[in-house]
């Protein structure tokens, strides 16, 4: 699709300053976000879409960047290759959303009410959920370098080969959550809750598990050799 916004329109979205990790793709191989040259209505910068209602509503291939979505209503919204750039969703309500190859690239999530929501293979790298509700919040796969889960109840979530790189999980509640193949290189961590949780496979390089709870977490041999060694125990 070729339109007169779309031409020559800048993909800050491709060019984010996420950019240093780029090895990640999605499970599909799909590139999430919006492509200038696919955009199905014209880009919206600093626009002020607080208390907008868009309930039910399907957005497809759309951008936006620097909006205010505050107590914005997006119950059941459904989003497809939409680009949400430096965006406030602070104390938006998306109960029962559902995200497909969506990107969320330095969002503000403060207070917002997700729960039962779905981020099928989506880009939130360097969004804060702090204080956000995600209660049966589902994540299938995705890119969450450097978000903030700060202080927010991830328990029993599965996230699975999620890629959590730098991600901001001090005081966060992962008990029983399961992160197998999850990238949590790198991660703050500060009483971050563990326990029960199913760690096998993550990659944990720079993982510090003495800021953690991991009382009855499930770990592979491999791990159980660098997670001793954070402890002083040397293995022979």
């Amino acid at each position: 699709m070729s339109t007169e916004w779309g031409t020559g329109y800048e993909d800050t979205t491709a060019a984010s300053e996420m950019e240093t990790y780029s090895d990640w793709s999605t499970q599909s191989g799909d590139t999430p976000g919006v492509r200038p040259d696919l955009m199905q209505e014209p880009p919206q910068e600093q626009v002020d879409l607080s208390r907008l209602d868009a309930e039910n509503e399907d957005w497809q291939y759309r951008y936006f960047k620097r909006c205010n979505f505050s107590q914005a209503t997006l119950t059941s919204l459904r989003t497809t290759h939409c680009s949400f750039v430096e965006c406030n969703f602070t104390a938006v309500d998306m109960h029962h959303s559902a995200h497909r190859l969506s990107s969320f690239v330095s969002c503000t999530f403060l207070g917002a009410q997700i729960a039962g929501a779905t981020f099928d293979d989506c880009k939130l790298a360097g969004s804060a959920f702090d204080s956000a509700q995600l209660a049966s919040v589902v994540f299938r796969g995705g890119d969450m370098t450097s978000v903030s889960f700060a202080g927010v109840d991830l328990s029993g979530k599965d996230l699975s080969d999620a890629r959590l790189f730098s991600a901001d999980l001090s005081q966060a509640d992962l008990h029983g959550a399961t992160l197998t193949g999850a990238d949590l290189r790198q991660v703050r961590l500060e009483r971050t809750n563990f326990e029960g949780a199913d760690l096998r496979g993550a990659l944990l390089d720079g993982f510090d598990a003495t800021q953690a709870l991991l009382t009855g977490a499930r770990v592979d041999r491999d791990q159980c050799v660098s997670l001793a060694q954070t402890f002083g125990v040397v293995v022979v």
